[in-house]
């Protein structure tokens, strides 16, 4: 059964989802060893054109064979810059409980497609009385307007499955590449494994009508499946309720989620696990990734009274 799930997800976007992740220059790789290395920072965050008070995640790594939850921080000096021409603001973050690790803007704030966005984290990890600084820039890319999503229903071998289609008009001069957050009857699924990721490789500037950019087992399959794949995968039966956002991302947070994607068990951020090369655009030797960028949104309904193809 394992196998035949693994096979569903090679449908992502049809011919067209190219799932290696080619690592772009303005990363590097992250190498996790399976000893109980030096803890470093894990420092995650994204931007979003969303009015709300924008947030980072720091933690610190942990070990391979250490199974706790990361280690939150809470000495850190957490400052975000935007920029575009002749306009700059910076703002301030601070953890929105104490020990939590989670940082936010004190206002609610919305990013900007085209503005460059820089994140500086000033904090002494390795507590030897000199703090250390970690950095990371991104621009926000142009918003990607999704016209509607829909569902549709088909049969593989002995499994019923529904594609989720997107219907937009792809902005060309570029290769882009996207991201899709999901909610069913209104559970968001926000975990990086269930990402949606997919690119633009043979429809550059097209308007895409109805493209299937990922399959969802129909929930009477689920026996099918041992427990512990079942517990992993997101089921759907008529008249379920689909929230899809999708986002226009850079290339090298595509390469992340990927490779996140491609370890072993689906946390996030990723890096208390399995031993893996996983880029970053932090500086300094830390790990994870900043990025930003903006959604657009659709609803639909699973329908109930269609036949299968």
């Amino acid at each position: 059964m394992k196998a035949i799930y693994k096979q569903m997800k090679s449908y992502l976007w049809l011919a067209y989802i190219i799932f290696l992740p080619l690592l772009s220059s303005c990363t590097e790789d992250t190498t996790i060893t399976t000893s109980d290395s030096t803890p470093v920072p894990v420092i995650y965050g994204a931007i979003t054109d969303h009015y709300v008070r924008q947030q980072i995640d720091l933690s610190s790594s942990t070990g391979y064979f250490d199974k706790s939850q990361n280690k939150r921080i809470s000495n850190a000096i957490v400052t975000l810059q935007e920029d575009s021409v002749g306009i700059s603001h910076s703002y301030t973050l601070a953890q929105d409980s104490v020990g939590s690790g989670i940082y936010m803007t004190a206002n609610p704030i919305a990013g900007r497609p085209g503005w460059k966005y820089k994140l500086t984290v000033n904090m002494d990890f390795n507590q030897d009385g000199t703090p250390e600084t970690y950095m990371s820039e991104c621009i926000m890319p142009q918003k990607l307007n999704v016209d509607s999503v829909n569902v549709t229903k088909m049969k593989e071998a002995s499994y019923t499955v529904y594609s989720l289609n997107i219907s937009a008009q792809d902005p060309g001069n570029q290769k882009n590449y996207y991201f899709c957050k999901y909610s069913v009857n209104d559970s968001l699924h926000n975990e990086i494994s269930k990402y949606i990721v997919f690119d633009d490789l043979g429809l550059d500037g097209m308007y895409v009508k109805d493209l299937a950019i990922w399959h969802f087992f129909d929930k009477s399959n689920k026996s099918k499946f041992s427990d512990q794949d079942a517990a992993e995968m997101v089921f759907l039966s008529g008249g379920d309720k689909i929230n899809a956002e999708v986002s226009n991302i850079t290339k090298g947070y595509s390469d992340f989620i990927i490779s996140c994607q491609s370890q072993k068990d689906g946390s996030n951020p990723f890096f208390g696990g399995p031993p893996a090369n996983i880029p970053t655009n932090i500086s300094n030797g830390a790990r994870g990734y900043f990025t930003a960028y903006a959604t657009s949104s659709a609803k639909c309904v699973v329908p109930t009274n269609f036949t299968a193809n």
